[in-house]
């Protein structure tokens, strides 16, 4: 009888460590947290900060998360900065803009190693594309301006010996609405976005993939070698104020990567809503197999993304180009290393 009590508890044990509740042991300061998302909700770049609100792993870890998207990752940020929100998820560079600002922020978990940036070239237009120097003069829907899709064509740019002010940009935002921009006739050369809209749109035939970086071969090719993207940022002082609160995000987090890397397609499209793939489930099954070597397995930031990422914005950016720019202040690691010791990874 005592042996099988004993056998018992061990048992909860080792569940409640392959769950992570050790790690939320302590009481979360604050139990309803706002993240502000850089998207609309079906927008794969976000795919594991919905399916962990989707899974329950939010709630599991002692949080209730409310998700508000937005169609660009200004607006998301904006909606931190003004206090209607606690932690953004988007591109990992944006702590990079915001030191330089004077706005201490920083990444504790990175869900995108690759950043998911595609240049479609409009089918009218295919034909006679040879390369990134044929950009020179043209008219290129982006997501919003200082987004990642605008660092991504940049970089393209620079690699062709083009400056950003040798095309014209225009805000397109991202789902629905940048696929609509795409086909209307005449309006764009190429788009620089991400999917599910580049999928969408390759599916149809309006445009022909040129670059992509939803690979670590496309990664390494614009962006010179690893990169950081999508993350969950939040101002230093959250941070400081709210350790347990973090860390249980952060405990969802990594739960979620870990079943995202064991779980089929058809798996994680069964826990997302119908909505999501608008009647064409072919088209988001397409996307999400496009972009799934893209997310993180463990949450970490690599060690060589951060200066990768400097050396990016620093040649496009002036404000960063003259900022005293601190790469080790604008992430910390140490919510998703207990994460990850927690879970026994």
């Amino acid at each position: 009888m005592r042996l099988s009590l004993i056998a018992r508890v061990a048992c909860i044990l080792v569940t409640s460590l392959i769950t992570g509740s050790f790690a939320q042991a302590q009481t979360v300061e604050k139990t309803k947290v706002v993240i502000a998302v850089s998207g609309p909700p079906a927008q794969i770049y976000f795919l594991p900060v919905v399916l962990a609100k989707r899974l329950g792993y939010f709630d599991a870890a002692g949080v209730n998360v409310e998700l508000q998207h937005f169609n660009a990752g200004s607006k998301a940020l904006e909606s931190v900065l003004g206090g209607s929100a606690d932690i953004v998820a988007g591109a990992y560079e944006n702590t990079v803009r915001m030191q330089a600002k004077g706005q201490s922020m920083q990444s504790v978990v990175l869900f995108g190693r690759y950043p998911q940036n595609v240049l479609g070239i409009s089918k009218e237009q295919a034909g006679n594309y040879k390369s990134p120097a044929d950009l020179k003069g043209k008219t290129i829907g982006i997501t919003g301006p200082g987004s990642a899709t605008q660092t991504f064509l940049n970089l393209i740019l620079a690699n062709a010996g083009l400056q950003p002010g040798d095309v014209t940009t225009i805000t397109v935002g991202a789902g629905a609405v940048a696929v609509a921009a795409m086909k209307r006739p005449g309006e764009l050369y190429a788009i620089s976005n991400l999917d599910l809209a580049i999928t969408e749109l390759t599916m149809a035939g309006d445009i022909v993939v040129a670059v992509d970086s939803r690979t670590a071969e496309g990664t390494r090719a614009v962006y010179g070698g690893e990169y950081a993207s999508g993350s969950l940022y939040a101002p230093s002082a959250f941070l400081t104020g709210n350790p347990n609160t973090v860390q249980a995000i952060a405990n969802a987090m990594v739960r979620t990567l870990k079943w995202m890397a064991a779980a089929t397609p058809d798996e994680i499209i069964a826990k997302v809503p119908p909505d999501f793939y608008q009647n064409n489930q072919a088209v988001y099954r397409q996307a999400l197999q496009n972009n799934l070597s893209s997310f993180s397995r463990d949450g970490l930031m690599p060690r060589e993304a951060p200066d990768n990422i400097l050396k990016a914005l620093f040649k496009f950016d002036p404000v960063i180009a003259k900022a005293d720019i601190k790469m080790s202040a604008t992430y910390d690691n140490r919510f998703v290393e207990k994460a990850l010791q927690g879970t026994g990874q």
